[in-house]
């Protein structure tokens, strides 16, 4: 798990050979006036969801956890919390780990909770179980995926 800002994002290109595009479409693409929904890079490969959500309270939102695909989360409007806890520490999913949706779900707590505010990002692999989403107020926010 990453958190960092956007304007330090090239020291993280070589995690993936697909990060650096999808760091550089995010930093070089103005989301304002973007309608919410699918914005594909690479079809499956490589996409970014750009969704307005409402945040909710930290004991209502599970951690997730995906398979498939690593996350870059950017919060856009509103400072963010994120919960993380890493995959080792946790036993079996409460929600099991659905293939065609690429993700699982715990009910329990976060061990960590952390802060992303707009400028920043988060970086989510497989091993990192995730609760996004937890403030108050309405969200609009990108979530790039990232196949690994």
């Amino acid at each position: 798990m990453i958190i960092a800002d956007l304007n330090s994002c090239s020291r993280y290109y070589g995690l993936h050979p697909r990060m650096k595009e999808a760091m550089e479409y995010i930093l070089h693409h103005d989301f304002t006036h973007d309608e919410p929904g699918h914005i594909p890079l690479d079809g499956d490969n490589l996409f970014i969801n750009l969704d307005e959500v409402e945040l909710k309270p930290k004991d209502r939102q599970r951690l997730e956890f995906h398979q498939r695909y690593i996350d870059v989360q950017v919060p856009l409007l509103l400072e963010e919390t994120m919960g993380w806890t890493p995959m080792a520490a946790l036993g079996t999913p409460d929600i099991a780990y659905d293939a065609l949706r690429d993700c699982g779900f715990y009910s329990q707590p976060a061990r960590n909770y952390l802060k992303v505010s707009p400028g920043q990002f988060a970086v989510f692999f497989p091993e990192d179980a995730h609760a996004p989403i937890i403030g108050e107020g309405r969200q609009r926010k990108l979530v790039a995926k990232v196949r690994i």
